[in-house]
């Protein structure tokens, strides 16, 4: 299948098009049927549509209970691509998934043309569309002729004016919590904000990670888990991968912390590769569980830890829904749009000039070199990691040698390719 940013190229080459023809259909029936969409009719089947992004759909939990809340007697269903079902089928108040799979486009085609026929035979009264920018998710969520249709408008969104019944303006300098409340408003829906519910786990899930606890023999020792990965969405959300190890290092040469790094199957080689540049003196006290366990497992181990230091990514916000103390790193993604709002939290950023860029642009002006994440150093890292596990740590101070590389480079230029990179220092 397409990279992500062949996907949004094609979100915005053919999407475009299709929407266009889409509102002025949408604008010549609604003249002539006349609907009401006051919402004075309890809708009886209702649709969340977020196709990525496994931290949006944990924060989204709050605003799915208030639904269910407000229509108890309705079928709540969500829409999304394959890979976000094991977590959809662990959130309570989800009657219905449906999947798209994108693994190819014969596939994705497929998917896209049962949903429609789907929808049609079993008509949603209520869509509620949690994209923000996605020409693709209007499309699907206008193809389902939902007598009520809901989402988010922009400048590059400006389309779904004829498209959707009910729009509220998303500021991307608000929380992602506030912005599902605010629509949940324009549905006559009170959603609150805090934390996020936590999935479901199983006791055979609980008992695995008890399991482990005592094979690593934890015990009254804390449980420090780390993930050094980031979702295909934007790796430059990783921090460097000898500053992770610095950090090991100081933390696994205690004797009252246990050190464990977390991941999927596809992670475990970078995982690995990570713990290898830990110094040998203490890289046997360095756990990679990376892809050993399934997603329940990984969960319910989650539920147990101490403490995770993580980079902007899902396990962050699956961590906050669990109650467990975080320390995230934040350089493309903007902390008060995604951080937990409740609990031992610490977010961790520098100033940088072309920071944040992930939600406004398709390719990244760094092309790799992430100026934002490289100026977080790791003695800041192990102080705070140290401090929501209530430890203290001792460390060299800061080599502010590489935050003066980093302040030299041009940042936010964006490389052409007939133009050499601008010389730096």
């Amino acid at each position: 299948m397409a990279s992500l940013a062949q996907k949004r190229r094609l979100d915005t080459t053919l999407g475009a098009p299709i929407c266009t023809i889409l509102n002025l259909l949408a604008r010549i029936l609604g003249a002539i049927l006349r609907r009401d969409h006051s919402l004075a009719r309890p809708p009886r089947r209702i649709l969340v549509i977020k196709l990525v992004g496994l931290g949006s759909v944990v924060h989204s939990t709050l605003l799915l209970r208030a639904l269910k809340a407000k229509y108890p007697e309705a079928t709540l269903g969500f829409l999304c691509f394959r890979e976000l079902r094991g977590l959809l089928g662990r959130i309570e108040d989800v009657d219905e998934i449906l999947s798209l799979d994108d693994s190819s486009y014969w596939r994705l085609l497929r998917s896209v043309l049962g949903f429609i026929w789907g929808s049609w035979r079993r008509p949603f009264d209520l869509v509620i569309d949690l994209e923000v920018h996605s020409k693709f998710s209007t499309i699907l969520s206008t193809l389902t002729c939902g007598r009520d249709r809901a989402g988010y408008y922009v400048i590059t969104t400006r389309f779904r004016s004829g498209l959707y019944t009910h729009l509220v303006y998303y500021n991307r300098y608000r929380h992602v919590q506030e912005a599902y409340r605010q629509l949940g408003r324009a549905l006559g829906v009170e959603a609150e904000v805090g934390q996020p519910l936590a999935p479901r786990l199983t006791e055979e899930e609980r008992d695995f990670a008890e399991k482990l606890l005592e094979q690593w023999q934890v015990g009254n020792r804390h449980l420090l888990l780390v993930n050094v990965n980031a979702g295909d969405l934007c790796l430059e959300r990783r921090w460097e991968p000898w500053k992770f190890a610095r950090v090991m290092e100081v933390l696994a040469a205690r004797e009252d912390v246990v050190v464990v790094m977390t991941g999927s199957p596809p992670e475990q080689a970078y995982t690995e590769s990570v713990r290898q540049r830990v110094d040998e003196s203490v890289r046997g006290r360095v756990v990679n569980s990376a892809g050993t366990m399934g997603f329940g497992q990984y969960l319910a181990l989650l539920a147990r830890s101490g403490a995770l230091l993580t980079n902007d990514s899902g396990p962050l916000h699956l961590a906050a829904s669990f109650g467990v103390s975080t320390v995230s790193l934040w350089g493309p993604g903007l902390p008060a749009t995604y951080q937990p709002l409740v609990g031992n939290h610490r977010a961790l950023c520098r100033d940088t000039y072309c920071s944040p860029c992930l939600y406004w642009v398709d390719e990244l002006p760094c092309a790799g070199d992430n100026v934002c994440m490289q100026r977080i150093s790791w003695q800041e890292v192990a102080a705070a990691t140290a401090e929501v596990l209530g430890l203290s740590v001792t460390h060299p101070e800061a080599d502010e040698t590489t935050a003066q590389e980093a302040e030299t480079k041009a940042e936010g230029y964006f490389v052409r390719r007939s133009v050499p990179p601008p010389q730096n220092g």
